[in-house]
């Protein structure tokens, strides 16, 4: 048996969770610190059929990346998924932000997927930049990052010259154009961008490629889920088979 807190405290070793943003909701968000469970299921979000999966696998804790609370809530119907975790006595922990960020943790992750090299820690605000080993055209870049990351497919934009100087920031990083110029960035790799953000990159020849939100998460989950299976030997954690991309492609 585990309890919540000490993966809680495990987590809060590698990736504090005092450092996520001041607009996030990460921590222990639903359930009792002490509540125990020989099973645990980890999933990049909360949903009905996560939760299912961890009521028919008798897992009391469910380990997520984004907060299955994340504005304050004014009520809370029978068919909201927090009423289905408290009906069921399922104890969440989210870890947002503070893992996004954290050395290792989500963009540290897809960079190091995508054949980057990290040779300075300075993930603030969700982003950072990092290099390739060696120059390539826009389009090999974009055959790569499908590649080794599994993508169903890939939107991407040109730029004029090679790429080598790649900003990184998962989920919903689009934002984070205006920081990828400032960086001198040939590119920037993302999970969610804006047209508007589009036409910005284009104006400043900044290639954009966007992965789609769970494709650029996702690895994370994998990782993490076997970081806590090393450190808690003794308890099964198991990433949701529920926790996949609905998302499809026409060719």
């Amino acid at each position: 048996m585990i309890k919540a807190k000490d993966i809680y405290e495990y987590i809060d070793g590698f990736a504090p969770f005092e450092t996520a943003m001041s607009f996030d909701n990460a921590g222990l968000l639903i359930g009792d610190p002490d509540k125990t469970s020989e099973k645990v299921i980890v999933a990049l979000d909360v949903t009905s059929d996560v939760i299912e999966e961890a009521v028919q696998k008798n897992a009391s804790v469910i380990v997520t990346h984004h907060p299955v609370i994340f504005h304050p809530l004014k009520h809370v119907s029978s068919d909201s998924l927090t009423y289905k975790l408290i009906q069921n006595n399922i104890a969440v922990i989210s870890a947002h932000t503070n893992l996004d960020i954290c050395v290792g943790g989500v963009n540290d992750t897809l960079a190091a997927a995508i054949g980057l090299t990290i040779t300075e820690h300075t993930n603030e605000d969700c982003f950072l930049t990092a290099e390739l080993d060696k120059e390539i055209s826009f389009t090999a870049f974009a055959e790569n990052i499908k590649t080794k990351l599994r993508c169903k497919g890939l939107r991407f934009t040109s730029r004029n010259g090679n790429i080598k100087k790649v900003s990184v920031a998962c989920g919903a990083g689009g934002g984070s154009v205006y920081s990828a110029v400032k960086a001198k960035a040939d590119a920037l790799v993302t999970g969610e961008i804006k047209h508007h953000e589009i036409l910005f990159a284009r104006e400043n020849n900044l290639a954009v490629y966007d992965l789609g939100h769970f494709r650029s998460e996702d690895l994370m989950m994998e990782k993490l889920t076997k970081m806590l299976t090393q450190r808690f030997p003794d308890t099964l954690f198991e990433k949701a088979s529920n926790d996949k991309e609905d998302i499809f492609y026409l060719s």
